[in-house]
C-alpha cells in the first residue's frame, strides 16, 4: 500500500462531517447529529474542512443551489451522505458506514479528483463512480471560486472575538468564535449567487469582484456598502435561513431575511402540541420531553456558536439522552449542574449583554439583563421546568409548544424581528443574535418563504 493510499484511508476512519439541512428534516438532523457524536466524528466548520457532507431533508431549488456549490468546495477526499424519507436510527447508521467506506476507495476518489481538475480546465473528466448525483454537482463546478470568495471576505469580517475570548480558560473553545464566524458564514453563497455582485464575473472588474457601493453611515460619513449574505449553508445555522445583509466596515446596516425552504410538512419540536390539537392523547409527560429537548438544542446551538465547544457537545448530549435513549435517570441533577455551570460563565454574558435588543448597542446592558441573555436564562429555566415534568402522565389540553402557541406559528413574527435587531450590530455579533433567538423554520408557511424585510 502506497503513502497516498494509507493517508485516504487513515483519514477515512475519521470524516469530518459538515451537516446541511432542510426545513422539514429536523427530526433527520437530530438523528444524524446523535450517530454522529457517538462515533466521536468531529464536525467541520466550513466546506474548505469537511470530507463529509451530510444533506438531511430534500432541499428545495434555492436550498438545492446552494447545497451544490458547497459541495463544490469540499476537498478531496470527498463524499456525499443523502438522508431522505424514512428517518430510521438504523438508516442513518448504514449511511454513515458506505461514507466511510467511499471515503476509504482510493481509486474512486483519484477517478473524483481527475474529474473536478477536468471541469476547472474546461474539459469533461472522469465522474465520481459512487454518487448518484455527481452529475448534478460537476455542473455547478464553475461555483467554486464563488465559494472561496466568500470564506476570504468572512475572514476579514470575523476576526474581531478571537482575542477576547482566551482569557475564559473554562471556554477553551471561545478563542475561536471570531475565526469559525468567519470562515462558516458564506458557505451557503451559492444558493443565492446570481444576485449579489460579489459572485458574478463582470467584464471590468479586477478578478470578476466589482467595486464596493458607497452609502452614508449612521454617523453621516460616505463609506464604501459590501453585500454580504449569511447562509443557508452554516453550521449551527437555522436551517433554510438566509439573511441579506449591507456593510459598512463591520456594521450591519440593512438586514432582509429570507427562506431557503425544503420539501416536507413535519414540525418535529411542534408534534405533541399539534397531534393534542387533532384529538389524540398525548401526555404532559411527552410534551415536557419534547420541549426540554428543544430547548436543549436551542442552547447548545447558541454555546456552539459563542465558542464554547464543551457545554454545546454536554447540551446535545442531554438532549439526545431524551429524544432517543430514553434514560431519564440522573438528567434532571446533570442538568442542574450544567446550567449553573452556563450561568457562573462572566466571559458568556459578557459576550452576550446588549445582543438581540432593539435600540440597545452590544456591551451596554440594563440592570435586568435582556436581549440573548436574557433568552438563554429563559430557555434553562423552561429545560429545568420540563424536567421536572417528564413523569406527568395527566392528558395534554393546551398549544404552548416550546416557541409559543403552536397555531400562532411564532417563528414567522421571529423572523420579521430579526432585521430590526440585526441592524447596528457588529457582523461578528450577528451569527450570536439569531442564535439567540433560533427560529424554527419548519413553522414557516410556504407563503412566507420570500423576503421578510
Amino acid at each position: 500500500m502506497g503513502l497516498s493510499a494509507w493517508l485516504t484511508r487513515y483519514a477515512a476512519a475519521r470524516p469530518r462531517p459538515l451537516v446541511v439541512t432542510a426545513p422539514h428534516a429536523t427530526r433527520l438532523r437530530l438523528l444524524a447529529e446523535a450517530e454522529l457524536a457517538r462515533r466521536g466524528w468531529r464536525g467541520a466548520r466550513s466546506p474548505a474542512g469537511a470530507d463529509l457532507l451530510v444533506v438531511c431533508g430534500t432541499p428545495a431549488a434555492a436550498l438545492s443551489r446552494a447545497v451544490e456549490v458547497v459541495w463544490t468546495d469540499v476537498p478531496a477526499p470527498r463524499t456525499l451522505v443523502e438522508l431522505r424519507g424514512d428517518p430510521r436510527p438504523e438508516l442513518v447508521t448504514t449511511a454513515l458506514d458506505g461514507a466511510v467506506a467511499r471515503l476509504a476507495d482510493v481509486r474512486s476518489q483519484r477517478l473524483d479528483a481527475a474529474g473536478r481538475a477536468g471541469a476547472r480546465d474546461g474539459r469533461h473528466g472522469p465522474a465520481q463512480p459512487y454518487d448518484e448525483h455527481d452529475g448534478e454537482h460537476d455542473d455547478g463546478e464553475h461555483h467554486a471560486e464563488h465559494g472561496r470568495h466568500g470564506e476570504q471576505g468572512g475572514q476579514e469580517h470575523h476576526g474581531g472575538h478571537g482575542g477576547q475570548h482566551d482569557q475564559h480558560s473554562e471556554h477553551g473553545g471561545h478563542g475561536r468564535h471570531g475565526e469559525q464566524g468567519g470562515q462558516e458564514h458564506h458557505g451557503g453563497h451559492g444558493g443565492q449567487h446570481d444576485r449579489h455582485g460579489g459572485h458574478g464575473h463582470h467584464m471590468g472588474n479586477p478578478g470578476g469582484v466589482p467595486m464596493a457601493e458607497r452609502g452614508r453611515d449612521r454617523d453621516g460619513l460616505t463609506l464604501d456598502r459590501l453585500h454580504v449574505p449569511l447562509g443557508p449553508v452554516l453550521s449551527d445555522w437555522p436551517a433554510g435561513l438566509v439573511v441579506e445583509t449591507v456593510l459598512q466596515g463591520d456594521v450591519i446596516q440593512q438586514a432582509r431575511v429570507e427562506v431557503a425552504g425544503g420539501l416536507g410538512t413535519e414540525r418535529f419540536w411542534d408534534a405533541p402540541w399539534l397531534a393534542a390539537l387533532e384529538g389524540r392523547r398525548v401526555t404532559r409527560g411527552e410534551a415536557a420531553r419534547r420541549g426540554a429537548a428543544s430547548r436543549l438544542d436551542s442552547v447548545g446551538r447558541l454555546l456552539a456558536v459563542a465558542g464554547w465547544g464543551g457545554a454545546a457537545t454536554e447540551a446535545r448530549r442531554l438532549r439526545d439522552r431524551l429524544l432517543w435513549e430514553r434514560r431519564d435517570e440522573g438528567v434532571p441533577e446533570e442538568f442542574a449542574g450544567f446550567a449553573r455551570r452556563v450561568r457562573r460563565s462572566w466571559l458568556l454574558h459578557w459576550m452576550l449583554r446588549g445582543l438581540g435588543t432593539p435600540g440597545l448597542s452590544p456591551g451596554r446592558s440594563r440592570p435586568g439583563r435582556d436581549g440573548v441573555a436574557a433568552r438563554l436564562d429563559a430557555w434553562l429555566d423552561e429545560t429545568g421546568r420540563a424536567l421536572n415534568a417528564l413523569d406527568d402522565g395527566s392528558p395534554l389540553d393546551d398549544d404552548a409548544g416550546p416557541r409559543g402557541p403552536v397555531g400562532d406559528r411564532p417563528s414567522e413574527a421571529l423572523l420579521s424581528a430579526l432585521p430590526g435587531l440585526l441592524t447596528g450590530t457588529e457582523l461578528a455579533a450577528a451569527r450570536l443574535v439569531v442564535a439567540g433567538l433560533d427560529p424554527d423554520l419548519d413553522q414557516v408557511r410556504p407563503a412566507r418563504e420570500a423576503s421578510h424585510a
